[in-house]
């Protein structure tokens, strides 16, 4: 597996969520209504990171197959998703392994206040 370096990396990647407006569902039930906030998928991940229906602490599924890959409900666009798996290099020439779940997703969705809204969102 060829190594990159931390620095390479993110100059790599940085550029792929510019112009995104960043939908963060995990903050979607803090919001107030009518922000225009879209509502999280209600399953995803407890704070030991195993799978539950409902009430999550990260509102995500996995990167696979049979699971929302959508980060918000009430949603109808583009979903794009990518699992990288990957060896970087530390500065100090030290070898780390990391997995990168990224999703991209346009289209519509209904906000905390009920209305109809059009969005591009990133999850990186």
């Amino acid at each position: 597996m060829s190594r990159i370096s931390r620095r390479d990396l993110l100059g790599r990647t940085a550029g792929l969520a510019v112009g995104a407006t960043f939908g963060l569902p995990a903050f979607a039930a803090a919001a107030k209504p009518g922000t225009g906030i879209p509502n999280p998928i209600p399953s995803g991940f407890d704070e030991n990171f195993n799978l539950v229906p409902s009430d999550p602490f990260i509102h995500l599924g996995p990167p696979a197959p049979g699971f929302e890959m959508a980060t918000i409900t009430d949603f109808n666009g583009t979903v794009a998703a990518a699992e990288i798996r990957g060896l970087a290099a530390g500065s100090d020439d030290t070898e780390y392994s990391f997995d990168a779940d990224m999703r991209f997703m346009e289209g519509t969705f209904v906000d905390t206040a009920s209305r109809l809204r059009r969005g591009a969102f990133a999850f990186v």
